[in-house]
């Protein structure tokens, strides 16, 4: 009988530190790290921060990027707080290890309402243990860490008490609000001591993680966490799950993928991910041409302001939910992608765009995992700018079987 196990294939490289988990960083009680920015953008002229400038005040520190989902996400409800708050004596810091090249231009098309920080050398990322962003940490007026959070779990009234001095009642992240992954980094704070130059692996998802999942990608690199093979098949070959025939019985339950290349190719990273699937749950797929039912992707409404140009030159992200999709540094045929998702047909993208782009759009079917195809051709026409059309056409589909056994 075959056991499936994880399939690691690691080659160490002490270059440089990675981010540790968060057990390794400081805890509610202690003195937070210090505060060591290079820059400090939207604050007055002159600022320093330290927290011998900040005693008397609460903190919230919000560590995050622009190629984050999550992070992008959480910007209007911390931006709120920020309001409601700004005649307190509060001050909000988002902390960002990308550069003002990338920060100063996101700012101007998404305001932040906090003053923003530069730590390009990751020096705070590493103090506090960041393991997963969004990442928020509240100080009280004393420099103590009274917090620990995911920023949607931040309220106004967790902010008043803790100007009070009061115990707070913030629930610890849950393994749903774990925040954003980086490709090539493992899940759930599994890259520990030394960095790898080459990995490759695949494991079961841990049983406190089963509920989330999350993908990222770049420069050679991807991290999958928490997917069935089934959906994990479409990453393999470049196509979507709903191209995908079985023609053979996949593994059950979730897992999670890495791949860490040194080549700056997503195609070597989707490679050595289709090899080590194929090996690790004997698979074999080919590709079939046939004629199906489609929607085509074309453009309604140009320059609809919910389709911005990124200006993220990082990794890229995605989420959906029920009601709702999020892009962060997408392709047009990356959202096409997403649509096919929620529609259960493909979407052959017609649109011509080429620019990458950060979009959010929801729907009032919000209760349904797969929404009415007139609900999200409606929301995509309106909030998007463009048209979803159904239509006949020649698809390339996948079909996977077992594969054949060689001989010993």
């Amino acid at each position: 009988m075959k056991h499936f196990f994880p399939l690691i294939i690691a080659m160490a490289c002490g270059i440089c530190p990675v981010a540790r988990s968060q057990s390794n960083g400081p805890k509610i009680g202690d003195q937070p790290p210090a505060l060591s920015l290079e820059k400090v953008l939207q604050a007055p002229e002159g600022t320093k921060a330290s927290w011998a400038n900040l005693k008397g005040k609460v903190v919230v520190l919000e560590f995050w990027a622009t190629w984050c989902g999550p992070c992008v996400a959480a910007i209007p409800h911390l931006n709120e707080l920020a309001d409601r708050l700004k005649d307190q004596p509060v001050q909000f810091i988002a902390i960002t290890d990308e550069n003002e090249k990338i920060i100063a231009p996101f700012l101007k098309r998404r305001p932040i309402h906090a003053w923003v920080g530069l730590n390009t050398d990751k020096s705070m990322f590493k103090d506090y243990g960041i393991a997963g962003i969004p990442h928020t940490v509240l100080v009280d007026k004393k420099g103590k860490i009274v917090g620990i959070t995911h920023p949607t779990m931040l309220t106004e009234q967790v902010i008043k008490d803790a100007l009070a001095g009061k115990k707070l009642a913030l629930a610890q992240p849950s393994q749903d609000h774990r925040g954003g992954i980086r490709p090539g980094e493992v899940p759930y704070g599994g890259d520990q001591g030394q960095p790898s130059l080459f990995q490759v692996l695949i494991r079961p998802t841990p049983a406190d993680a089963e509920n989330s999942s999350g993908m990222a990608s770049g420069n050679g690199s991807l991290t999958i966490s928490g997917n069935t093979v089934f959906g994990v098949l479409s990453s393999c070959y470049g196509i979507n799950p709903v191209r995908v025939v079985t023609n053979c019985t996949l593994p059950e339950g979730k897992f999670d993928f890495v791949v860490k290349t040194p080549i700056k190719n997503g195609d070597a990273a989707r490679t050595w991910l289709r090899r080590a699937v194929e090996s690790a749950f004997e698979l074999h797929g080919k590709r079939e041409t046939r004629d199906i039912a489609v929607f085509i992707l074309s453009v309604a409404k140009p320059n609809s302001e919910n389709l911005v140009p990124t200006v993220s030159t990082g990794g890229s992200s995605a989420q959906s939910g029920p009601g709702r999709m999020q892009g962060v540094n997408q392709s047009i045929g990356s959202l096409a992608w997403s649509l096919e998702g929620k529609l259960g047909k493909p979407v052959l993208d017609e649109t011509g765009l080429t620019n990458h782009y950060d979009f959010e759009l929801k729907w009032t079917d919000a209760g349904d995992e797969h929404p009415k195809p007139e609900v999200l051709v409606q929301a995509v026409h309106e909030q998007l700018g463009l048209e979803l059309k159904p239509a006949t056409r020649p698809v390339e589909l996948l079909v996977v079987e077992k594969a054949a056994k060689q001989d010993e």
